[in-house]
């Protein structure tokens, strides 16, 4: 049965599993940001192998598990679904995040309050 404003055989909008795009989005995101694998399993607390099965699309992480990779990549869940390229940064942003993300947690707070007394 088709609708009257459907055309038999018209094409479907392409479906998306949460596997087929979370894994490449969290790769994606990951070379954007050049945190390795293995990084971001220290920063989040996500082992390697959880973190490659999702990568691979093997596994779906959890709402929890996804707000952490998030949390480590500093951005909202809402940008990580997001369609348009929201992070499009400049080279001297990109060399921020580099910088931030070699650092352990008590250095990243340290330059967070060094950096918020030039607002």
């Amino acid at each position: 049965m088709t609708r009257e404003n459907e055309r038999p055989g018209s094409p479907e909008p392409a479906k998306v599993s949460a596997a087929e795009f979370i894994g490449p989005r969290i790769e994606e995101l990951c070379e954007k940001q050049h945190i390795t694998k293995y990084r971001l399993s220290q920063m989040t607390g996500v082992t390697q192998t959880v973190l490659s099965r999702i990568i691979k699309k093997e596994n779906i992480p959890t709402i929890q598990t996804l707000e952490k990779i998030c949390a480590a990549l500093q951005i909202s869940l809402a940008q990580f679904f997001a369609k348009d390229e929201s992070l499009n940064l400049t080279s001297e942003q990109k060399e921020l995040i580099e910088t931030l993300n070699g650092l352990n947690p008590e250095e990243r707070q340290r330059l967070i309050k060094i950096v918020r007394t030039f607002q």
